[in-house]
């Protein structure tokens, strides 16, 4: 049955920012990246239950997460004698259970940064589908405009690949948007990083004055770093790259300027 003709069937009247996968290539594509063979697999947004279907085939286990009621409650009925648990939780209150080694998900628009963020602090290895925007903005060098925060913290956390993008015409009904398929490769040891919070907490800080020089960025930051004017101005010629812009600098060298700044100011870090 058709994406349209299943949400007819449930009375189901899709809202802005609903938009249902309903193309079979895209959809064996995301559950082939995803690796989910004998493993116990996390699904955010399962909708009608396409992807969670084939995840199910594969799979030891599927946690499928929806916060619609009739989705949930079709959902309930479709997968009641099966390796799936469906929950009606939204993502951002719902505990991630330890077993959980995959997630294989169309991620919501609205809570897509945020839910890769949890994800990679849970470092669960993730085939999703987001904007193309967010996709390219994770993706993004230093120097970049799109290099940011999600940029940095993403990357902390996992190696990402991008697959391929997804035309609108793949969902009912079709976002005003292009999508990607990106696999994320769990990674946080790569960077030599022993304090995200720091990097976090520094980047955050830096990035709202992303192309001055870093030295001038840190004293427009100082309220931030919970640090004064004259604090700021003393220490900004010994940070590391203080002549390299943050939109320049690498997780490494952002590091090292968060590492600087710990060692100078231990107690400004609540």
């Amino acid at each position: 049955m058709k994406t349209r003709e299943k949400l007819e069937e449930l009375g189901i009247k899709p809202v802005k920012g609903q938009n249902f996968l309903n193309s079979d290539p895209t959809i064996k594509a995301l559950v082939k990246a995803g690796e989910t063979e004998n493993e116990v697999v996390l699904e955010i947004g399962a909708g009608t239950g396409v992807i969670t279907e084939k995840l199910a085939e594969k799979a030891e286990k599927v946690y499928a997460l929806e916060t619609d009621t009739k989705l949930y409650t079709h959902l309930k009925k479709k997968f009641e004698a099966s390796n799936v648990k469906v929950l009606n939780k939204d993502f951002n209150e719902y505990e991630i259970p330890d077993e959980v080694t995959r997630c294989v998900s169309n991620l919501p628009f609205h809570i897509a940064t945020d839910s890769i963020e949890r994800l990679g602090k849970k470092q669960i290895q993730s085939s999703v589908i987001v904007q193309k925007e967010l996709a390219e903005k994770i993706l993004s060098e230093p120097g970049d405009n799109q290099y940011t925060e999600t940029t940095i913290k993403t990357n902390y956390y996992f190696l990402p690949v991008k697959l391929r993008d997804v035309s609108s015409r793949s969902y009912h009904p079709e976002p005003e948007v292009t999508t990607s398929i990106l696999k994320l490769y769990p990674n946080k040891d790569r960077h030599g990083v022993k304090k995200p919070e720091t990097l976090f907490h520094v980047t955050k800080a830096l990035f709202t004055n992303k192309r001055k020089k870093t030295r001038n960025a840190f004293v427009d930051a100082r309220h931030i770093l919970n640090i004064s004017k004259d604090e700021a101005k003393k220490f900004r010629d010994q940070l590391p790259h203080s002549e390299k812009r943050p939109v320049q600098l690498e997780i490494r060298q952002l590091n090292e300027v968060a590492e600087a700044f710990k060692q100078e100011f231990p107690g400004s870090l609540k």
